[in-house]
C-alpha cells in the first residue's frame, strides 16, 4: 500500500500531500543523501582528514540532478541499499575530473550513516510546516468553540439522542486533542534531529582520533545535534515519531468522523467550505459530500498499519540491521505523505467550518424528551426521591407530545440555561484556558 500511494499518478494527490511528497519523494531523498556526502568531505577538508580540493570537488559532484534515479534503483536492488550505488557514481562522477579526489569520497562513512542521516534531513523539512499547520487547526477550531460556548445542541452517545451540551464543548474537544497529539509529534520530531555517523559498526575506527572532530563538524554543516552514540539500531526515535504521527492523524480523524456525521442531510448541523467542484457528486447533482473528512479518515485507516510496520521492525539485530531497517525506507516516506494530507485536507475544513443552528436547533426539539428528562428527574429526586422522580418522568414521557407540559411542572427550572447546559460552558472556558497556556 505504502508504495502504491507514493508512486501512483492518479491516488497520490488524494492520500498524499504534495508539499510533502516533493520533500520525500525519490530525487529529493537523493539529493539528501548527496547533501551528506558534500557536508562529510567539507568538514574532513577543515580538519586536514582529506584537500580542500578533494572536498570543493566532492561538494561540486553532489547535485542530483547529474544523476539517473533508475540506473541507482536497479543497482540497489543487487547491492541491498540504495547508499552504495550512490556512492559508486558519486565516485565516477568525481574521478572524471579528478581521480585523487574520487579516492576520498564518502571518506570513514558507512552506507546507513548516508540513509539515515538523509531521512533525519527530510524530516527536518517536512515536519515543522505540518506543526504549524496543525497549530492553525487547533487555533480554529478554538476561535469556533469560544463562538459556540453557549450554543445548545443535542448530545448523542451510541449514536442515540442524549442530554444537550454547548456545541462549544465537542469543538473544544477537537482542539484539545489535535493540540495534545501535536505536542507528542513536537517533541519526537525534534529526537529525531539527530546526526547518524558511525563508519562500519559503529567505533568510527577508520577516522582514528580525528572522529569526533569530524562528527562534530558534521553535524555543525549539517545543522543538526551530534547524539552520545551512534543509534544504528536503537529505533526508538524513529518508531516514537511514526506512533505519535498516527496519534495525529486520529485526533484529526475523531474532529472528520463527527463533522461527516453532523454533514448529513438528515443531521445538517454542519458543512465542510464550499467551491467549485468540491464535494460534487457524478450522478446527484444535490449532493455536497464531506471531502476533507474523507481524506482525514482515509488516513486513519492507513496510517496506523504504517505506525506499525515501523514498530514492528525495532528488534533488530546486532550493530546493524538485516529487514527491519529496510523496511523503514518506504514506510515512512509514505506516512509522512499521508500525515500531510490528513493535516492539509483539515486545514481546509477548520477555519471553514460552518454551523447550522436553527438545524441543531430542530434536532433538539425533535427529542424533546431526551432534552430534559435527565434534569427533570434529578430535580424532582431533590424534593420527592429517586425512585419517584424516575417513575413519574417516565410517565410523562409515554404521554408523547411535550414532556414539558406532560410533566405538568418545572416549567420555569427547564427553561433555565442550566437545564440545556449544565456546566458545559465551563468545560469550553477550562478547556481554551488549557490552550492559551500552551
Amino acid at each position: 500500500m505504502t508504495g502504491i500511494v507514493m508512486n501512483s499518478q492518479l491516488f497520490a494527490p488524494l492520500f498524499s500531500s504534495a508539499a510533502v511528497r516533493a520533500i520525500v519523494n525519490d530525487r529529493a531523498r537523493l539529493q539528501r543523501m548527496l547533501d551528506f556526502e558534500a557536508a562529510l568531505a567539507r568538514a574532513e577538508a577543515a580538519l586536514g582528514v582529506i584537500s580542500a580540493t578533494a572536498a570543493g570537488e566532492i561538494a561540486d559532484a553532489c547535485q542530483a540532478d547529474r544523476y539517473d534515479i533508475a540506473v541507482i534503483a536497479d543497482a540497489a536492488a543487487e547491492a541491498g541499499n540504495v547508499a552504495i550505488p550512490l556512492v559508486d557514481s558519486l565516485t565516477a562522477e568525481v574521478a572524471k575530473r579528478n581521480k585523487t579526489a574520487a579516492g576520498f569520497v564518502h571518506w570513514g562513512a558507512t552506507s546507513q550513516d548516508v540513509i539515515d542521516t538523509a531521512m533525519v534531513l527530510q524530516l527536518g523539512e517536512a515536519v515543522p510546516p505540518l506543526l504549524k499547520d496543525l497549530q492553525k487547526i487547533v487555533d480554529a477550531f478554538a476561535r469556533l468553540a469560544k463562538r459556540h460556548r453557549t450554543s445548545a445542541m443535542l448530545g448523542r452517545t451510541l449514536l442515540q439522542p442524549a442530554t444537550p451540551l454547548a456545541l462549544g464543548q465537542k469543538i473544544a474537544g477537537w482542539a484539545s486533542d489535535i493540540d495534545r497529539a501535536t505536542r507528542r509529534l513536537k517533541a519526537s520530531f525534534a529526537e529525531t534531529q539527530v546526526l547518524q555517523f558511525g563508519g562500519a559498526s559503529g567505533s568510527l575506527s577508520a577516522l582514528g582520533r580525528k572522529a569526533e572532530p569530524v562528527m562534530k563538524a558534521l553535524a555543525w554543516q549539517l545543522e543538526l545535534k551530534l547524539p552520545p552514540a551512534p543509534w544504528f539500531t536503537q529505533r526508538v526515535r524513529v518508531a516514537a515519531l511514526a506512533q505519535d504521527a498516527a496519534l495525529v492523524v486520529g485526533a484529526l480523524g475523531k474532529a472528520a468522523r463527527d463533522i461527516s456525521l453532523m454533514m448529513q442531510i438528515e443531521v445538517g448541523e454542519a458543512s465542510e467550505p464550499s467551491g467549485a467542484g468540491r464535494g460534487g457528486s457524478s450522478t446527484m447533482p444535490h449532493k455536497r459530500n464531506p471531502v476533507g473528512a474523507a481524506i482525514v479518515l482515509a488516513a486513519t485507516h492507513q496510517v496506523p498499519m504504517m505506525a506499525a510496520i515501523i514498530c514492528s521492525a525495532m528488534p533488530q539485530e546486532h550493530e546493524r540491521a538485516l529487514g527491519g531497517w529496510q523496511a523503514e525506507w518506504p514506510t515512512l516516506a509514505a506516512l509522512m505523505g499521508c500525515l500531510g494530507s490528513a493535516v492539509e485536507a483539515m486545514s481546509e475544513v477548520a477555519p471553514g467550518l460552518a454551523i447550522d443552528l436553527d438545524a441543531i436547533q430542530a434536532n433538539m426539539d425533535a427529542t424533546e424528551p431526551a432534552v430534559f428528562a435527565e434534569r427533570a428527574t434529578f430535580l424532582l429526586a431533590e424534593k420527592i426521591g429517586k425512585d419517584k422522580a424516575h417513575a413519574l418522568v417516565e410517565k410523562a414521557l409515554a404521554k408523547g407530545g411535550s414532556f414539558v407540559k406532560a410533566l405538568g411542572r418545572l416549567e420555569k427550572e427547564l427553561a433555565h440555561e442550566k437545564a440545556l447546559l449544565g456546566y458545559s460552558s465551563q468545560f469550553v472556558d477550562r478547556v481554551l484556558a488549557d490552550l492559551k497556556r500552551r
